[in-house]
């Protein structure tokens, strides 16, 4: 598993230059590794962005993080877009 802490950074670049909030959550789950935990994914939005960890925990039944509920890839973008769309603006 790569370090979460280098990570988070990239979040915050790829928010700023527009990409969407289900590529960014699916490159942060490559970057971390297969044998990652939702703990190291919610650290990566928590330094990058702000995210607070209560604001995505539903998320940790994604597909696109290895979860097996029902959440989909619109439920991430309602979750994450409060925090990446505002980057989006910045010059």
């Amino acid at each position: 598993m790569k370090n979460p802490k280098l990570i988070a950074p990239g979040v915050r670049e790829r928010a700023m230059r527009g990409d969407d909030s289900v590529e960014i959550a699916r490159w942060v789950k490559a970057e971390l590794g297969n044998d990652t935990t939702f703990l190291a994914f919610a650290f990566c939005f928590f330094h990058g962005l702000g995210v607070p960890v209560h604001a995505i925990r539903h998320l940790e039944g994604w597909n696109g993080v290895g979860g097996d509920m029902d959440v989909s890839d619109a439920d991430v973008r309602t979750s994450l877009d409060p925090y990446v769309m505002p980057l989006r603006q910045q010059p």
